[in-house]
C-alpha cells in the first residue's frame, strides 16, 4: 500500500478555491481526521469498516485535481458532479464557490471519497442513486460534512449535498451532480 494520503490540486486564480484546496490538503494530512472517520460506529451502504475506509484515504496516494465550470443555468443549485470516467478530477460548478470555504471543503472532501472508493473498487462505499433521500448517513456525505465540522471549529449546520443529473453541454450526458441544499 502507498504511504501518501489522497491530495487535491488546483491551478486557477480563484482565492476560495485555493483557501478550500490547502484546507481540505491539510486535513487530509491530518491523523485526527483519519481517527474521527475510524471511530465512527458505520457508513450506510457501506460494505467494508469505517476504519477501512480512513485506512484507503490515507494510503490511497491519489491526486484528485480540481476543474471549475460553469453550469448551464446560474439558477440551478447544481454544486457539482461526479465523472466515473474520471474519478480523480472534481468538477465544481463556479456559479457556485460563493460560499464558506469550509463549504468548499466538504464539496472536496466528499468527491475525494469518491475518487478513493473508484481506485478501491473492490469495495463499496459511495451512496448508490443520485437522489438525497437517506444519503446523510454515507461514506462521501458524512465525511464531507466531519470535514467542514473540524474546519469550523464545530459551529455550523449539516448542509446536504444532493446528486442529481447534470447536461451542461451535449457531449456530457449522464453524469452525476451534487446540489448544494442550505
Amino acid at each position: 500500500m502507498n504511504i501518501d494520503p489522497v491530495q487535491i490540486i488546483y491551478s486557477g486564480l480563484r482565492p476560495k478555491v485555493e483557501k478550500a484546496v490547502l484546507a481540505a490538503n491539510e486535513l487530509l494530512h491530518n491523523e485526527d481526521f483519519y481517527d474521527r472517520i475510524a471511530k465512527q460506529y458505520k457508513f450506510d451502504g457501506a460494505d467494508v469498516a469505517p476504519s477501512k475506509i480512513a485506512e484507503l484515504m490515507q494510503n490511497a496516494g491519489i491526486l484528485m485535481k480540481v476543474e471549475l465550470y460553469y453550469a448551464l443555468s446560474p439558477v440551478k443549485n447544481i454544486d457539482g458532479f461526479d465523472d466515473p470516467s474520471q474519478p480523480n478530477i472534481i468538477h465544481m460548478n463556479i456559479w457556485k464557490i460563493d460560499r464558506p470555504v469550509e463549504s468548499l471543503c466538504n464539496t472536496l472532501i466528499h468527491a475525494c471519497v469518491h475518487g478513493v472508493n473508484a481506485r478501491y473498487s473492490q469495495y463499496s462505499f459511495g451512496h448508490g442513486d443520485r437522489t438525497l433521500a437517506g444519503k446523510e448517513e454515507t461514506a462521501p456525505y458524512k465525511i464531507g460534512w466531519l470535514a467542514q465540522i473540524m474546519l469550523s471549529g464545530g459551529n455550523t449546520s449539516f448542509l446536504r449535498l444532493e446528486h442529481d443529473t447534470l447536461r451542461p453541454s451535449s457531449l456530457i450526458t449522464d453524469r452525476l451532480a451534487f446540489n448544494l441544499v442550505a
